[in-house]
């Protein structure tokens, strides 16, 4: 039974997560990583809903060790958890029971800089808190045509239209062309707010980027040769 209190560090119910599960060898020996959502969370418990995987029905049982992450205002958080149980109901889900510390990644990742640029987001099939992850055979949603405001080796902040499928604790694919090469990389939605300006046409949006990031060397390499000439610019 879930207590009705849960670390302030772990995400909110209905929240967006991935759990990483080591197949057995006899099964390829693979890190499979899934995405997936909070269901509910307490003291010493955090209830997730059960991602599907080939081999699961011959591998997830009480014991099994599962690694979950999520982005947070802080930057990237792990913490591995035993599967206490596995609950079959109309939402199969995984009752986690903590066995580590919470351990939040900060390094030069979650520094960012300002970008001039235009992205796409695209939905992700699958995507435990989109319409087809919730309704089978659901309309597809469009393609977000968004501006770049910032950026970092670990994520991003973006101008969006108001009102756009593009929401807190959704997975998206973020599109588009950095110095001269293309980035097709997975991110979650961490947060919204309005624009600064106040219009009310637009919002924006905090995006998480999904481990592994294909481009980190390009990101970081961007991110580094901007400081450097801001650094310069303000040299005397």
């Amino acid at each position: 039974m879930v207590t009705p209190t849960a670390p302030a560090q772990w995400p909110a119910v209905n929240g967006r997560v991935r759990v990483q599960v080591q197949l057995p060898e006899n099964l390829g020996g693979d890190l499979v990583d899934l995405p997936t959502r909070v269901e509910d969370s307490g003291e010493n418990s955090l209830v997730v809903a059960a991602p599907g995987f080939s081999g699961d029905l011959h591998v997830v049982a009480p014991g099994l060790p599962v690694t979950v992450s999520w982005a947070s205002e802080r930057g990237h958080v792990r913490q591995d958890f035993l599967i206490a149980e596995v609950v079959r109901r109309r939402v199969p889900s995984w009752d986690l029971a903590p066995c580590g510390e919470i351990a939040v990644q900060q390094r030069r990742r979650y520094v960012r800089v300002p970008l001039v640029g235009a992205l796409r987001l695209q939905p992700v099939p699958g995507d435990p808190a989109g319409p087809d992850g919730q309704q089978p055979g659901a309309a597809p949603e469009p393609v977000v045509t968004a501006a770049f405001v910032d950026l970092s080796e670990g994520g991003a902040c973006v101008r969006v239209p108001r009102g756009s499928w593009a929401r807190p604790g959704r997975l998206v694919r973020a599109v588009f062309e950095l110095d001269g090469g293309p980035v097709d990389q997975l991110a979650d939605v961490v947060r919204s707010s309005p624009e600064p300006s106040g219009a009310g046409e637009h919002e924006h949006l905090v995006l998480g980027f999904v481990e592994p990031v294909a481009a980190a060397d390009r990101l970081r390499r961007h991110v580094m040769q901007v400081q450097i000439r801001n650094r310069r610019r303000e040299e005397p």
